[in-house]
Order: structure tokens, then sequence, then C-alpha cells
């Protein structure tokens, strides 16, 4: 199962057309990954400090191990995000009655007590009990202002991020909030629902954490360059949710050298962060009217051209893009129409391939399809994307290059960047006027009401196109051209 397995997920409920501002998202890592046992908290904070991590969650022990790790990550002014706590159901003392001294000494940090619900010796429902214990723990820990997040895990009573979520409700604490740990959502059986999990527990999450994944091997611990699971959609996904915590790294089993797997997974998660930046919007762009149009992890807000629902092939997610296949999936659509806008995005292509986007789309034109000349699925203005050096069907006119109204108008002094780099593009329209840019510099201007226009269609392909010039209210269309490329960063501010 590739990454694109996300796109066979039930969609997040969230708008379409999303306003997200970029996430600043702390990056820690379990002490199981740093040496636990083996490096003195010395060495365990120097090293995360030197590779860039934002500090560490430990394996509760004792108040003077406590003592000895906070005086360690102080010194490196990085976090001790969480301690976590062993608690049990069924016995007289359901944790290490130590914990009530040590606790205090979390007094005045951001250190969130990670409390598990381990199984019983015998089975049965337990959830009263349970209540109970989480009630105490958080109690205790509200006395020194300290959080309490309940962490699911596979094979105890309180197993999953919903069972997490559900206790969290039925022990009513202000100060408790759930978790939800991605390696423990796949040994639970509960990696196909995701999208369901993240929608129910995120808003009420206080912590996470991430790992690598291959899900065609069930391998669900790896270092988290590894795998075949889209972490960075995943983590996007959480932020869409409403998540606002730290995410965590789960490193228990890894095989390895600590530093070098440390070091991958930096250079994975730095890769995951600016995965994240793209398709959000700063707080300047949302005053001034821009949304998204494609939130980076879902298709919501897409269909395929004369078609109800989205592609089931031809099309995926990738990295926080929308990415065309090569595999006649078919052009794609906002469900979405404009009239006056300035339309955004960003967009790279394969070496020698040939996209577009396409508007004053009509579904109906009776011609669509049937002219030998046109073969095109759909027939509209066209703003081109294309590899001007490399593309080699036919030779290539300027009417025909990048930022060109295909094959009506050519554009002037149009500079894009080379086959495999992002260029970012506009189209605006206003009123009768179209224009194009290309990497910041306005390369084409045309009115569909100009005698320039009309002998410029006049004398191309579309000159039987019945209605061509019209300007009509207009779905924003990627075409599908056989060719691989990706889009990102697609947003649309409506004009007067």
């Amino acid at each position: 199962m590739k990454k694109n397995i996300l796109l066979t997920f039930v969609l997040i409920a969230c708008s379409s057309l999303l306003a997200a501002t970029k996430p600043a998202l702390e990056f820690f890592v379990f002490d199981n990954g740093v040496g636990r046992g083996s490096w003195t908290p010395e060495q365990q904070a120097k090293t995360l400090k030197e590779l860039g991590f934002s500090g560490i969650s430990y394996n509760y022990t004792n108040p003077k191990d406590l003592a000895a790790w906070q005086k360690a990550f102080k010194k490196q002014n990085l976090k001790i995000y969480a301690i976590y706590l062993y608690t049990f159901p069924d016995p007289a003392q359901p944790f290490d009655p130590s914990f009530k001294e040590a606790v205090k000494l979390l007094k005045g940090t951001d250190t969130v007590v990670w409390m598990t619900v381990r199984a019983p010796k015998v089975k049965g429902d337990y959830d009263d009990q349970t209540v109970k214990v989480v009630q105490e723990v958080a109690d205790l820990a509200a006395a020194q202002g300290v959080r309490v997040a309940l962490y699911g895990h596979f094979g105890f009573y309180v197993a999953s991020a919903a069972d997490s979520a559900r206790f969290v409700k039925l022990a009513n604490r202000p100060n408790l909030g759930a978790t939800i740990n991605l390696c423990h959502e796949f040994f639970t059986g509960h990696g196909g629902q995701l999208d369901e999990t993240v929608k129910a527990v995120a808003p009420v999450a206080t912590l996470a954490s991430i790992n690598g994944i291959d899900v065609a091997n069930t391998n669900y611990l790896l270092r988290l360059d590894q795998g075949d699971f889209d972490t960075a959609a995943f983590v996007k996904k959480l932020l869409v949710a409403g998540y606002q915590g730290p995410v965590g790294l789960q490193c228990y089993s890894v095989k390895g050298d600590i530093v070098e797997n440390l070091k991958a997974d930096m250079a994975a998660w730095k890769k995951i962060s600016t995965t994240l930046e793209q398709n959000t919007l700063t707080p300047k762009e949302v005053s001034a009217g821009w949304r998204l149009l494609f939130d980076g992890c879902t298709t919501a807000g897409w269909r395929r051209y004369q078609k109800p629902a989205f592609p089931d092939h031809g099309w995926c997610i990738e990295d926080g893009c929308l990415k065309s296949l090569a595999q006649k999936g078919g052009d794609i659509m906002t469900t979405a129409v404009f009239t006056n806008f300035e339309f955004a995005w960003e967009w790279r292509i394969a070496p020698g391939g040939n996209s577009g986007v396409k508007y004053f789309v009509n579904e109906s034109r009776p011609n669509v399809g049937k002219d030998p000349t046109n073969p095109d699925p759909c027939i509209a203005h066209e703003y081109q994307m294309i590899d001007d050096e490399h593309y080699l069907e036919e030779p290539l006119t300027e009417k025909q290059k990048t930022a060109a109204w295909y094959a009506v108008l050519a554009p002037k002094n149009a500079k894009p960047k080379p086959a495999g780099e992002f260029n970012q593009s506009r189209l605006i329209v206003r009123g009768n006027q179209v224009e194009h840019w290309l990497n910041g510099k306005r390369v084409l201007t045309y009115k569909t009401d100009s005698a320039e226009s009309a002998a410029a269609v006049a004398d191309s392909k579309f000159k039987n196109v019945t209605g061509y010039l019209d300007k009509i209210p207009t779905a924003i269309l990627f075409q599908d051209h056989n060719t691989v490329a990706w889009m990102r960063n697609i947003k649309i501010r409506e004009l007067p």
C-alpha cells in the first residue's frame, strides 16, 4: 500500500476551502530512542540539542531520576515533554506511590503526565475502576498545575486513541487530554480508520506520536524516513482537525546506531515540516480574502470533469501536492464556481511534460470531443504548463509555451523554471480582462471582448467552438495530459 493509501480513507470533515495558518510544531523524541538505560541524561540532552530536537519524553522511574533529567535538560534549554506513567485498573495500588512526590517536581513546567492504563490480569469490564484511577492521577497533577494525557497502547486496557478519548470524557477533568499514537492505531487494527479517529480525537488530544510505517509489510515501527506511509499527510490531518500540541517520535525496537537513526529521523522531520508549510495561508492572506482550494491532505472540493466524484485512479496526494500520475485519470476541477477572481498555485512538471489550468469551463458545450482538431476532453481557455525545452511530441510555437493562452496568444518574457522545479503562477479574471502571471511577473493580458482576442481565436484551432470567447462563471480545472505533474499552494480570492 503506497502513499496514495490516504486517498482511500474517509475525508476529514473540514471545509475544502480551508483557511489555515502556518504551523509551528515542536518535535521531541521518546527516551527509548536516545539510549534509555545506557546514556546519561547529560549525553541525551547534549545529543538532542545538537541534532535540533525540542526535547524528550521519559518513562517514569523515581523522583531522583526525574530531578536528574530536569537538571540536564534545563542546562541545554530543552523540554521534558512527558513522563510516561504505568497505571493499573485492578490492584489496590494502581500506580507507583513515589509518583505522588515526583509530580510535585513538575510544578511550573510544561511536562505532561503521559498515563497508560494496563490490562488487568483477569479480563472484564474495568471502566469504573479506570475512571477512578484516571481521576486520581489527574487530580494529583492538577494540584501542581500539571496536565495529563491518556496514552492508548496496544494490548492495554486503554489501547487506542478512541479509548483514550472515551475515558477523557468519562473522567471529566479539565487538565485531562487524549493521545493519538500512530503506531498503536495500526497495531490495534485501526490504521484504516485514521481519518475518523483524527476527526474525533485531535480536538481533545494533548499529545501525539509518529514514526515510520510500512503498511504493505505490516511493519508498524520504523525510523521516520522508512516505510510507505505518508506521515506528513497524517500530521497535516492532525492540524486540520484541530490538534495544537507537540509531536513525539516513537523509537521502540528500532534497530541501528542511535545517533545515525536520530540524524535520519530529524532529516525526515525537516522534510515533513517543509511539507506542512505548504497549503497554508498567512493571517495577512486570510484578511485579504484568500482561501485554500486544497488542504494538502484530502481531495475535498474537487471532482472529475463531467463527473460527480473525484477520479478513482490517475491522481493522488503526495508530499502535500495534488499529483497527476500519467494514468489517464481524467481532468479534475473545483466543485465551486467563480466569476471574478485571483487564482494562485505552484506547479512542477516531469521532463517533457505537458499540462495546464483551464477556465471559462462549460461542461455542456455540444462540440466537446467531436472536433478532431480539438481532442482534449475539456475545451476552454487554458494557462499552459509545459516543459518548453524538452517537449518532444511536436515543435512548440510561442503560443504553446508556458503561461500562454494555449494556442491563442503567446506570453511575453515568460521565464519558467526547468522541469522538476516549482513555478509560481497566477490567473486574474476581473470583468472581461484576464492576466497570466509567472514567477512574479505578468506575462500576458487580454480582454475576452477585444478585437485582438477575436482575431487570435479566429486564427486558432478553436475558431469553430461555439461561445469560446465568452467570459462565464467557471470552475478551475487541472488538465490530465498523460503527464506526471504536481500542484500545491492552490488558493483563490474572489474579486469585486
